[in-house]
């Protein structure tokens, strides 16, 4: 039987019917005891509890012909379970199941996908509408409603931490919308949200949610924002563009029907990919843990769980999952197993640190999710100043026990060249994690940590690879001017790290990239194949490479890749579903097209473009008219900046933006974009 407290009451049935409860005394009598399942309350104490202004022989009597009315409610498999004796009163768990246990249980497991199915169980207030019983009893519900709602204010905040780490724009605007819903005097959460409308060139938007936060703050608490707030107002003034600077911008107007069921539609996206992972033996490594402080906020740990991830990736015979996915679940309070199953992996690897003055202590096991089996565990210990050359051996050992027979020559190409210097390694981290967050502010400080740890080592491969992503990611999220991509930049920097180290797939991948958008499809294509030739694992390389050779016009295998991105990041960054479906949509997939890229609208300003477009030539024109409204709302703010000549239109930028390599791929586009309405 269930028992629903999280909204309007209800009681359903094992045969999933709902049972109708004579009154309200009887409700919150039933209420208050699967509450505390497996209690046994006095009898007077429940009989002042809900009929404390009756006489005690009064209340005695309305609870016990209350109690005889609720018996005969229930079902009949179910009445053994409401215990009582001439003293006590007590219902059993067997056979019974509330929403608020449900949704404790989710919340306490932390993974992503029980807080999004705890968000989802928070249907309105505790024993909402069920008043009336007596002010003992409402006392209570106010407890459990205060402290259920202080949970659920946690729930969003890890959800909403989790979608900002791993890039999913549109479902963190709408869990930050929810947050500030129930505690709006949250700065923080309004700083977000104004960066994730920055991230979308919604600057109406932004601005009018500065304005909500300046407001609330000085109504509620008599103060201003904060000086890191009026920051982020500062820059948001430099992005208006000059035609409007005089007017007060309010909310863009333009909206696309998905917004509201983003979340939905990436559960269904992260079932199918884990049905997916089956046809060959996959795995998940998880963040290591690390119980010193002494290397700073888990850095240490998810470096070497990536590095091992990256290493393990090159192996074709293996599938391993995004380690940007996998380190949702560094806080979840749940078993290995677990997470195993929700990511649909054979094997799950974990491993521990224990960093000292003298030695770092790694231990590592690896777990079957299928059987919870323990196949293999080892204990490393060194300096801690050879924790990057520590890496090898792990990497050897596990690929050996996964694998089989392995060519020793292989393993020992399989890691990127390191640097010998600590402190250059550590800016290199900070950068790499900043450059994972939206906003034009991670991203300067993403370019400042990267080019901090070039001082220390001038020779660090990966720091150029990450210049040149800071510089690619800037342009297709602030920029979007074809004339000033930065190629120039992003070619020398990937090219500079190839010379440094010709094994970083990275590096690779992003130098063949720049080569397409500087119209050199011939380099673009080989340095794309390296890549995925080094590491035929690697997400973001899988993703780049999707649109990439798209683009370039081998569509089968364009779609073949960016499928595998997406199997392999079950939560992967709004900007994958835009690769992927240009992908999808240049190799004529339109409604898989339309399906990847709906959940992110607006992860770049051509995406809602390729929206409209798989619309049209599906002939369903009318579906397409919200995208392609955005997308002159983005045209609009740059002619408007001055960054585009006003006599380009915007299907001249559009086509102009995406650089297809045949001209009937280039027809395919124009004629998608006029049937959807662009001029």
């Amino acid at each position: 039987m269930q028992l629903r407290f999280l909204g309007e009451f209800k009681c359903i049935s094992p045969a999933g019917d709902a049972i109708e409860i004579p009154n309200r005394k009887a409700r919150a009598l039933l209420a208050y005891l699967a509450a505390k399942p497996g209690g046994q309350f006095e009898r007077e104490f429940l009989a002042t509890l809900l009929w404390e202004d009756s006489g005690e022989t009064q209340a005695r009597t309305n609870l016990r012909k209350t109690l005889s009315r609720l018996r005969q409610a229930l079902p009949a498999e179910m009445q053994s379970c409401l215990l009582s004796d001439t003293h006590r009163i007590a219902l059993t768990q067997a056979g019974l199941e509330t929403d608020v246990q449900h949704f404790e249980r989710c919340a306490q497991m932390g993974t992503p996908e029980t807080l999004e199915k705890a968000d989802a169980l928070y249907r309105g207030e505790f024993l909402q509408g069920l008043s009336g019983c007596g002010a003992l009893f409402e006392d209570w519900v106010l407890t459990e409603r205060r402290r259920l709602d202080e949970l659920v204010l946690n729930v969003l905040q890890y959800l909403l931490d989790h979608f900002m780490v791993t890039g999913a724009i549109e479902r963190a605007i709408q869990v930050s919308i929810r947050l500030l819903g129930r505690d709006p005097l949250l700065e923080n959460v309004h700083r977000q949200l104004i960066q994730l409308y920055l991230q979308q060139d919604r600057i109406g938007s932004a601005l009018e949610q500065y304005r909500c936060c300046r407001d609330v703050l000085a109504r509620e608490l008599g103060v201003e924002p904060t000086e890191e707030t009026e920051r982020l107002h500062a820059l948001l003034q430099r992005q208006i563009p000059k035609k409007a600077a005089d007017a007060v911008l309010t909310s863009e107007t333009d909206d696309v029907p998905e917004r509201k069921t983003v979340a939905q539609s990436a559960a269904v996206a992260r079932r199918q990919a884990r049905s997916s992972l089956q046809r060959q033996p996959s795995i998940a490594v998880l963040c290591f843990t690390d119980s010193s402080a002494a290397n700073g906020p888990l850095q240490l740990g998810e470096s070497l769980a990536e590095e091992l991830a990256a290493a393990l990736g090159r192996f074709r015979e293996l599938e391993v999952l995004a380690p940007s996915t996998v380190f949702a679940y560094r806080d979840a309070d749940t078993s290995v197993q677990q997470i195993g199953t929700e990511l649909g992996v054979a094997y799950v690897c974990e491993g521990r640190i224990r960093s000292m003055a003298e030695q770092t202590v790694i231990n590592m096991c690896l777990i079957e999710v299928s059987s919870g089996r323990q196949l293999w565990a080892e204990r490393y210990a060194d300096d801690p100043a050879h924790i990057v050359s520590l890496q090898d051996e792990i990497i050897r050992r596990i690929g050996t026990t996964l694998i089989g027979r392995i060519e020793h020559a292989w393993l020992s190409m399989a890691r990127r060249k390191p640097t010998q210097d600590w402190q250059a390694y550590d800016f290199w981290l900070r950068g790499r994690s900043a450059l994972r967050q939206p906003g034009i502010t991670a991203l300067e400080e993403a370019r400042r940590c990267f080019q901090q740890a070039l001082a220390r080592d001038p020779y660090f491969a990966r720091a150029y690879v990450g210049l040149a992503l800071a510089q690619l990611s800037e342009w297709g999220c602030f920029s979007w001017n074809h004339w000033v991509f930065p190629g120039t930049d992003a070619l020398a920097l990937a090219q500079k790290a190839v010379v440094l180290d010709d094994f970083d797939h990275q590096a690779h991948c992003i130098l063949g990239m720049a080569q397409i958008y500087k119209r050199d499809y011939e380099g673009g294509r080989h340095r794309l194949l390296h890549a995925l030739e080094l590491n035929p694992n690697d997400t973001d390389v899988l993703a780049h490479a999707a649109a990439g050779l798209a683009l370039i016009g081998e569509h089968e295998r364009a779609v073949d890749v960016g499928r595998k991105a997406l199997r392999l990041a079950p939560h992967y960054p709004e900007w994958y579903a835009a690769f992927v479906g240009i992908a999808l949509f240049a190799g004529r997939q339109y409604e898989e097209a339309v399906a990847t890229m709906a959940p992110a609208p607006e992860a770049l300003c051509n995406t809602p473009a390729f929206i409209a477009a798989a619309y049209a030539h599906l002939g369903q024109e009318h579906q397409g008219v919200y995208y392609r409204d955005t997308v002159r709302r983005h045209h609009h703010n740059q002619v408007a900046r001055g960054l585009f000549p006003p006599q380009m239109s915007c299907l001249d930028w559009l086509l102009t933006l995406d650089p297809f390599q045949r001209p009937p791929d280039v027809e395919h586009y124009a004629d998608g974009l006029r049937r959807a309405g662009f001029e």
